[in-house]
C-alpha cells in the first residue's frame, strides 16, 4: 500500500511539474530563445493625419509573446475632432517588418471592427500604416493613414 501511495504522490509531483513547465517556463523559453524577429511590446502614441496636421489621438498598449500581439487602446479624440474615452481590443501577429492587428470596441459598442496594416520603420520606435473599418457616417470602408510612435517611458 506505501509503494501504490508513493506511486500516486509522484504522479501528482510530475503531473504539477510539467503544468508549470508548459504554461510558464516553455512560452517564456519560446519566446526569447527561439523567436529573435521585431519587437513591438511597449505604449504606443496613435497619430492620425487631420487637416494636413498630425494629431494624437490615442494610446495603445502591446504585448508580445514571440510573434502573436496582443493590446488595448484608449482613443482620446474622435475622428471629428471630440473628446473620447473608448476603448479597444487588438490581436495579431508580427511577419518580418509588418505587424497585423484586429481591432474591436471593448464593449461592442456598434460592432466598431477594423484592421491596423503597419510597417515597423528600422528605428523600431514608429510604425506607419493604414487602419480600416467601416465608417458610420461615410457608411462604407474607411481607409486612414496611422503612424504609431513609441512613447518614452
Amino acid at each position: 500500500m506505501n509503494e501504490f501511495l508513493m506511486g500516486v504522490f509522484a504522479s501528482i509531483v510530475a503531473t504539477v511539474v510539467v503544468a508549470i513547465i508548459v504554461k510558464w517556463i516553455w512560452p517564456d523559453f519560446k519566446d526569447r530563445s527561439l523567436y529573435n524577429g521585431i519587437r513591438v511590446e511597449g505604449i504606443w502614441e496613435i497619430i492620425e493625419l487631420r487637416n494636413g496636421k498630425n494629431v494624437k489621438v490615442g494610446q495603445i498598449e502591446l504585448t508580445q509573446q514571440g510573434r502573436i500581439v496582443k493590446g488595448t487602446s484608449t482613443r482620446t479624440k474622435t475622428r471629428d475632432g471630440k473628446k473620447s474615452e473608448r476603448k479597444f481590443h487588438y490581436h495579431g501577429f508580427i511577419n518580418g517588418h509588418q505587424a497585423t492587428l484586429i481591432f474591436e470596441d471593448a464593449k461592442g459598442v456598434g460592432f466598431d471592427t477594423g484592421t491596423y496594416v503597419f510597417t515597423v520603420q528600422n528605428d523600431a520606435k514608429t510604425m506607419v500604416g493604414m487602419a480600416t473599418f467601416h465608417g458610420k457616417a461615410e457608411n462604407k470602408i474607411v481607409s486612414e493613414p496611422r503612424t504609431l510612435i513609441k512613447a518614452v517611458c
